[in-house]
C-alpha cells in the first residue's frame, strides 16, 4: 500500500457509530461519529442512516476510491462474512455504493473487535459486561468460541443488566420485608425518580395541614421498571459502587455472585493452564467497579501467567484490523499512534 491508501475502522453499536480513516501508518486522516447504527435494535434503515453519516464525515475532503478495506464492528456481526444477510445488510450495501466505497467489507462481531481494542496478540480471550455479558475464545484473530451472549431474558449473567435488575429485585425485598434493608433501596428508588422514604425528604407541596404522601412501596417500583424498556435497567449499575464503598452486604453478595458468573462464563472459553492476554471490555469491567475488583482477583487467582488488559477505542481497533488483513501486522509504533488518536466528538 502507498501512503494514500486508506482503511476505515467501525465501531457500531445501538448508541453511537465512529469511524476512523487512517494511513497504513496509523495516521489518522479522518474521523465520524453519528447516532447508533445496530440495524438489529433500530432496524435497517435507521441504522443505514447513522452509518451513512459517519462514513461521510470521516471522508470529507478524501477519495473513497483509496479506501482499500473496511473492518465493521457490529453486534451479531461476523456470522456472514459479506453481512448481505444481515439484518440490514441490503441497506447497509446501499452506504457503500452511496458514499463510492467499492473495496472488501468485513463484518466482525463487536467482541472480537473490543478483544484487538486490548491486545495485538492473536490467541487470548476476552470477557465483556456492558449492558450484556458474553466471552470469547480468539484464535489468529478470529472468534474461535463464545460463551453467553444470549440477551437480557435468557442470559447475559453479570451484566449491566443482571446487575440492575438483582438491584431492584433487592430493593423490592425490602420494602416488603422479605429480604434484609439494604442502602440499595433508597439509590434505586431516587434513580427511579419515585419519592425517597427517608426522614428529610418530604414533597415540597407537603405543608403543616396536609401528611406528607406515602412512601414508595414494591409495586411502585415494578410500574416505574416496566414503563422503560427492559434493557434500561443497565443503567442502575453504577449505584452498586456507591452501595458497596458503604459496605452495604447486600450490594457486595451482588457484586461477589457477578464476579463469579462472569469468570464462569470466561472459564468455558478458557482452559485452566491457559497463559495468553486476557482482555476485559465493557463498562462494568474497565472502570474502577466493585466487579471489575472482583473479577480481576479470581483472574490473578486462576490465570496467574496472564496478562490482563482493558479494551481501549473500538473504532482504532477495527483500523488495526483492517491494516493487518491488507498488509504486514502494523508495527508497535503504528499501533500506538492508532490508539493515541481520539475518535469523533
Amino acid at each position: 500500500m502507498t501512503d494514500e491508501a486508506l482503511v476505515l475502522g467501525l465501531d457500531v453499536g445501538g448508541t453511537s457509530t465512529r469511524v476512523l480513516a487512517v494511513t497504513p501508518r496509523g495516521v489518522r486522516r479522518g474521523a465520524g461519529r453519528a447516532s447508533g447504527g445496530n440495524p438489529t435494535g433500530l432496524g435497517p434503515e435507521r441504522a443505514a442512516v447513522a452509518l451513512a453519516e459517519a462514513v461521510e464525515q470521516a471522508l470529507t475532503g478524501l477519495n473513497p476510491a483509496d479506501v482499500r478495506h473496511v473492518v465493521l464492528g457490529l453486534a451479531g456481526g461476523g456470522v456472514l462474512p459479506s453481512g448481505a444477510d444481515l439484518p440490514g445488510g441490503e441497506a447497509f450495501a446501499r452506504v457503500w455504493d452511496s458514499v463510492g466505497v467499492t473495496c472488501p467489507v468485513d463484518y466482525e462481531p463487536d467482541a472480537l473487535i473490543a478483544f484487538v481494542a486490548g491486545t495485538d496478540a492473536p490467541e487470548g480471550s476476552l470477557v465483556l459486561s456492558g449492558t450484556g455479558a458474553v466471552a470469547i475464545a480468539v484464535k489468529d484473530r478470529a472468534m474461535a468460541e463464545r460463551s453467553d451472549g444470549h440477551g437480557w431474558l435468557l442470559g447475559d449473567r453479570g451484566s449491566g443488566f443482571w446487575l440492575g435488575r438483582r438491584m431492584v429485585l433487592a430493593a423490592m425485598a425490602a420494602l416488603d420485608g422479605d429480604g434484609p434493608e439494604t442502602a440499595l433501596t433508597g439509590l434505586v428508588i431516587e434513580s427511579l425518580r419515585l419519592r425517597d422514604p427517608g426522614p428529610g425528604n418530604d414533597s415540597a407541596a407537603t405543608t403543616p395541614t396536609t401528611p406528607p404522601p406515602p412512601p414508595p412501596t414494591a409495586r411502585d417500583l415494578v410500574a416505574a421498571v416496566m414503563a422503560e424498556p427492559p434493557t434500561a435497567l443497565a443503567r442502575l449499575a453504577p449505584l452498586l459502587s456507591t452501595a458497596c464503598a458503604d459496605g452495604d452486604p447486600v450490594a457486595e453478595a451482588i457484586a461477589d455472585r457477578a464476579a463469579e458468573h462472569l469468570a464462569a462464563t470466561l472459564s468455558t472459553v478458557r482452559g485452566p493452564d491457559t497463559a495468553t492476554p486476557i482482555v476485559l471490555a465493557g463498562s462494568v469491567l474497565t472502570n474502577p467497579t466493585p466487579v471489575a475488583e472482583r473479577v480481576r482477583r479470581i483472574l490473578r487467582e486462576r490465570w496467574p501467567d496472564a496478562e490482563v488488559v482493558p479494551a481501549l477505542d473500538g473504532a482504532a481497533a477495527a483500523a488495526w484490523l483492517a491494516l493487518a488483513r491488507i498488509g504486514p501486522v502494523p508495527t508497535p509504533e503504528i499501533r500506538e499512534r492508532l490508539f493515541s488518536i481520539p475518535t469523533a466528538s
